[in-house]
């Protein structure tokens, strides 16, 4: 972003459901922390029903998109209520979902999702479809609780998984925190191996890793931290699985922050076990952090509302 250029806006998937009420206001908050505007988007998935089964007629094609462009409309006019002072733009997109949702996420800098609400076969196909977009999208992907308020917390909560490649997580993380004036706690999750379990030194290799994971960590933040003098860090390593371990560190959180790491050309885009889990059950807004660039030193960062701007 150069002088004078207006931050990229945040984009936020709106259905007319429950389900995006706390998208919305989770995006109309970041909006003014970024000093941007909303773009909502609503997707019709034509010409095809959702189903995929049988062509749709033109009749059908031109009914869901009078529907569409109503839903979008009522979305935009009641966010413009709740935020008179932040440019608010309806966007209706034909297609199938994952790929419109992807799209317009490259022209944002942040797509917030809802996390779904439903229960039985529409929250198993939403739940593949929030995975699908956040595994696909060039920009992070917050997925917000239909009843998510802001807490006030100001703390953030990282999930580091490898410390190789924990640079850039913790670049944006700090960033975001010091645009916030927030904390951060970082935090590692050693888990143990059926092995030692079943062999009764489940304690001991705990306790081993424990101890040598918390001397990287530190390490690492440390030399990372150093970007942002303001930003008070903490770091922590609990033994347990890493979705549970960073549910519960969120818990008190405004944001958890974990990566999506990048899987190479030619390879099919997929979300991990780890961020597929928490997106399924945590309270707390998660932040999926798409992994661009690999650095072996820290680097020199102008940030700017939480956007990183040159390395």
């Amino acid at each position: 972003m150069t002088a004078g250029q207006r931050p990229a806006p945040v984009v936020v998937a709106v259905d007319g459901s429950r389900r995006s009420t706390g998208a919305v206001r989770y995006a109309i908050n970041e909006a003014r922390i970024r000093r941007s505007g909303v773009r909502m988007v609503h997707v019709v998935p034509a010409p095809l029903p959702e189903s995929g089964l049988w062509p749709a007629e033109a009749g059908d094609i031109t009914y869901l998109e009078r529907a569409g462009r109503g839903t979008v409309t009522r979305e935009a006019e009641a966010a413009r209520s709740l935020a008179p002072d932040l440019e608010i733009e309806p966007v209706l997109a034909l297609g199938p979902r994952v790929a419109q949702l992807v799209a317009a996420a490259a022209a944002g800098g942040l797509l917030v999702l809802g996390r779904e609400t439903r229960h039985g076969g529409e929250r198993l196909v939403a739940r593949a479809t929030t995975a699908e977009v956040t595994a696909r999208a060039p920009v992070p992907v917050a997925v917000v609780p239909a009843g998510w308020h802001d807490g006030g917390h100001n703390r953030l909560v990282v999930g580091i998984k490898t410390f190789t490649s924990a640079g850039e997580l913790l670049t944006r993380a700090l960033s975001v925190a010091s645009c916030r004036h927030a904390t951060v706690r970082v935090v590692h999750a050693v888990e143990v191996p059926d092995l030692a379990t079943d062999l009764g030194l489940a304690n001991s290799y705990a306790g081993e890793s424990v101890t040598a994971a918390t001397r990287l960590l530190e390490t690492v933040v440390r030399d990372w931290a150093v970007v942002y003098p303001g930003v008070a860090v903490e770091t922590s390593v609990v033994p347990g699985r890493p979705d549970e371990v960073l549910v519960e560190a969120a818990a008190d959180a405004d944001v958890l922050m974990v990566a999506r790491h990048h899987r190479g050309l030619g390879r099919v885009a997929r979300l991990g076990r780890t961020p597929r889990a928490i997106l399924n059950v945590c309270d707390t807004p998660v932040e999926v952090v798409p992994l661009r660039w690999k650095t072996s030193g820290v680097p020199i960062v102008l940030e700017s509302d939480g956007e990183i701007l040159k390395t």
